[in-house]
């Protein structure tokens, strides 16, 4: 790659681009609109990737990451090439991580140009255990706000009002969770986890392994 063109960066492009190659290593993800105070407003950070694409890409390759394109749905994203930096998810994590896809994918269409869906702690309680039976019963309320927080902290909801351990909590599931879980992996994990809870649940009480899955996110 041409170092020459890092090396030319003024104060602020220099200084964009370490706050975007850290942010893409840190939280995968660099949107084109992010939330502020409740409101949405163009972030820079994408404009600086969609104007310097290749010099970042370049950057990152030598560091073992990929960097992609999702230009219709507003996003950057990386992977680690060498099938490292995994992020591993316990199992109600997991669980919510699907929900929050099938949600998405039931509510897109009305979320229109905004592309982000809103959502309450609540509804997405209900759907994980009731609607879409992932779960026989809702993960304890300091667990999912640990599940949510580390969601958050990938780029793939963002909180706009209240805890993450209240129900009215809102929060809105961001179009990264498209590349966060497929529409296939999601499909396939979902029915994975309601055999794996049938069986759990058949077994007499003291047999169930208490320990959590892990799953990759990809």
């Amino acid at each position: 790659m041409d170092w020459s063109v890092i090396d030319g960066f003024s104060n602020k492009d220099a200084e964009l681009f370490r706050s975007t190659c850290n942010h893409l290593l840190g939280r995968t993800f660099v949107l084109r609109m992010v939330w502020e105070d409740g409101q949405k407003r163009h972030n820079p950070e994408y404009t600086f990737l969609a104007r310097y694409h290749q010099t970042v890409q370049g950057y990152l390759a030598h560091l073992g990451w990929d960097l992609y394109h999702e230009q219709y749905n507003g996003y950057f994203y990386v992977v680690n090439n060498l099938e490292e930096n995994r992020l591993a998810l316990n199992k109600d994590t997991t669980a919510i991580l699907l929900a929050l896809r099938l949600i998405y994918d039931e509510d897109s269409e009305r979320a229109g140009l905004n592309q982000d869906v809103v959502c309450h702690v609540r509804d997405l309680l209900e759907k994980v255990v009731v609607n879409f039976a992932i779960l026989r019963q809702r993960p304890n309320m300091r667990d999912l706000r640990k599940s949510l927080q580390l969601l958050e902290n990938h780029g793939v909801i963002v909180k706009l009002e209240g805890r993450y351990n209240e129900i009215e909590c809102r929060f809105a599931i961001l179009p990264t969770i498209l590349t966060a879980v497929s529409a296939e992996r999601a499909n396939a994990l979902v029915e994975q986890m309601r055999k794996t809870e049938k069986s759990e649940k058949s077994e007499p009480e003291e047999e169930i392994d208490e320990e959590a899955d892990e799953n990759s996110f990809d």
